[in-house]
C-alpha cells in the first residue's frame, strides 16, 4: 500500500489545501478507518511545527510526541476520534469532529490527557466467563463486571486502561452525535426506542441513529470535548 495519497482524494473529514500539493500522508492503517484518521505528521505541519516532512521526522525521532500516553515513532501514525496527543513542551489537545463532520483538534488541560472515553462497540465473553469489550478504538478489555453493554461508553485511564467510570446508553445522559445529519451536536439523551435515540440541544430535539450517540457523560460531558 503506498504510504501517500493524491490530495484531491485525501478523506473529507481533512482541513486540507487539496489543490497546493499533489501528494499527501497516508496514514497507516490501525484502529481508525481512513476516512476518520489523519496521519501525525500533518497534524505537526498543521499546527505549525514542522513545514517538510524531514522537521516532522525529527520532532517525532525525537520521541517529543505522544497519542494516548504512548509515544508515537511514525509520522503515519493515524489519529481519530478521541484520541489525546501530546507534543513536548505544552501542547495538549483531543481530536473530536466539527458540524461537518470534519476532525477538530481541541486544547485540553494535561490533567486530561490521560484520560480518554471510548464506546462499546460490541461485547462477548470468554471461555472463563469474563466479558471482553471491544472498543471504539480497537482496544479490547477483559472486564469481571456484566453491567456493561454494547452502546455504552467507558473512561478509561492511559497507558494502564483502568476503568475510571462507566456511561450507559441511557436517557439523561450526555451524547456526541458522530455521524449522520446532526454530527458535532452534543446533547442530553431524551428518549431511546429501537435502533434511535432523540438528544436535546438548546430546546431543540434532534434524532439520530443509536450506532451514532456516543455517550460523554452523564449530566456533562465527563472530559473537554
Amino acid at each position: 500500500m503506498s504510504r501517500h495519497l493524491k490530495s484531491y482524494a485525501a478523506p473529507k473529514s481533512w482541513t486540507i489545501l487539496r489543490k497546493v500539493n499533489k501528494w499527501i500522508l497516508r496514514p497507516q492503517p490501525g484502529a481508525h478507518e481512513l476516512e476518520r484518521s489523519l496521519p501525525i505528521g500533518l497534524l505537526l505541519k498543521q499546527l505549525g511545527c514542522a513545514q517538510i516532512k524531514k522537521e516532522s521526522k525529527k520532532i517525532i525521532n525525537d520521541k517529543a510526541v505522544m497519542i494516548d500516553g504512548k509515544i508515537i515513532k511514525d509520522i503515519h501514525f493515524g489519529i481519530g476520534f478521541m484520541d489525546t496527543v501530546s507534543i513536548k513542551p505544552n501542547t495538549n489537545l483531543r481530536c473530536t469532529l466539527d458540524q461537518k463532520g470534519r476532525l477538530k483538534f481541541i486544547n485540553i488541560p494535561e490533567s486530561e490527557t490521560n484520560k480518554k472515553i471510548c464506546r462499546i462497540n460490541n461485547k462477548t465473553t470468554n471461555r472463563k466467563g469474563k466479558s471482553q469489550l471491544n472498543l471504539s478504538d480497537g482496544r479490547n478489555l477483559l472486564v469481571e463486571k456484566k453491567e456493561y453493554a454494547t452502546g455504552d461508553s467507558i473512561l478509561i485511564e492511559l497507558p494502564s486502561q483502568k476503568i475510571i467510570e462507566h456511561f450507559p446508553l441511557a436517557k439523561g445522559n450526555t451524547a456526541f452525535i458522530t455521524s449522520g445529519r446532526h454530527i458535532g451536536t452534543i446533547g442530553t439523551i431524551q428518549e431511546i426506542k429501537e435502533n434511535k435515540v432523540w438528544c436535546s440541544k438548546d430546546k431543540e430535539k434532534v434524532e439520530t441513529l443509536s450506532k451514532f450517540a456516543f455517550v460523554v457523560g452523564k449530566n456533562t460531558p465527563a472530559i473537554k470535548l
